[in-house]
């Protein structure tokens, strides 16, 4: 049986398959084509997102099918119009702002970050409280089958010797540019997605079996008040004791893990003017 196995090219599935059994609701798939838009990726099909490559390549299909054995061809880059090229380009224009209001001079001495003293609401303590009873139930175990969620790994947990195995997988992002898809880390570069995935990993290292997915675009906004400048961020079930707020005056950078415990966040400042590390809380 094993023999007569096929590897299913639909988006989505990447099973191997038997063809006697490949029956009318064998294949659960994507039938659109994967797009990418503001760090999203999302399925044309049935309109899943996320911004985690890994967390949106695991989302399952949404059409049931046969599986697929025929492996698309790989289309050729498009070339551009050499008039095209050629072109001249207009020069930019840029407008200088000469206002009175200049940063704050910066001083070339080597400056160490400083925690900021977070603090908790009493309604935040309860939403988290709330939400570690609806979970008690659930066991940190990994279950057998879960994937690994290293990109470019295909391996899938099957007992604590899974732990022990290497895990070759791509350590950089994926990349999309012009037509090509390919990995920052090892920059072999093609224009078919099937192809794309199936690029083997180009580090070593241990499987990861759980891991919280990365949001980049939070909202956010500020105002200034009686000298103080407060800064707004909006995610919901913020995790406080994990979370990690520093500054060193001229530069402040946080580290929020929320969606209670599932998502994370890395936001970077480089302020106006200098701020009193001492006297700023979270």
């Amino acid at each position: 049986m094993a023999e007569k196995e096929l590897q299913c090219y639909n988006k989505g599935c990447g099973k191997k398959f038997n063809p006697d059994e490949n029956h009318p609701e064998a294949c659960l798939y994507h039938p659109g084509p994967p797009y990418f838009h503001d760090a999203y990726k999302i399925w044309n099909c049935c309109n899943k997102k996320s911004t985690d490559f890994t967390t949106w390549l695991s989302i399952q299909g949404c059409t049931r099918g046969k599986h697929n054995p025929v492996k698309p061809v790989e289309e050729p880059p498009k070339r551009e119009n050499k008039e095209q090229e050629s072109r001249p380009k207009s020069p930019e224009r840029v407008i200088v702002w000469n206002g009175l209001n200049k940063p704050a001079p910066r001083n070339e001495a080597p400056r160490s970050m400083s925690k900021l003293r977070l603090e908790s609401t009493e309604a935040l303590l309860k939403a988290i409280e709330a939400h570690k009873q609806q979970v008690t139930e659930e066991s940190n175990e990994v279950h057998v089958g879960v994937s690994c969620k290293n990109s470019g790994c295909d391996k899938k947990y099957e007992g604590k010797q899974s732990d022990e195995e290497e895990c070759l997988y791509h350590s950089g992002v994926p990349v999309f540019h012009e037509g090509m898809k390919y990995w920052s880390c090892c920059k072999k570069k093609t224009t078919n997605f099937s192809s794309f995935l199936e690029q083997k990993g180009c580090s070593v290292g241990k499987h990861c079996w759980s891991k919280s997915e990365r949001v980049d675009k939070i909202r956010e906004d500020w105002f200034c008040r009686s000298g103080f400048i407060h800064l707004n961020v909006y995610c919901k079930g913020a995790l406080v004791n994990e979370c990690l707020v520093e500054s060193d005056g001229f530069i402040l950078h946080a580290k929020i893990v929320h969606g209670f415990g599932t998502k994370e966040t890395d936001l970077n400042y480089e302020l106006f003017g200098q701020i009193d590390v001492a006297e700023s809380k979270v």
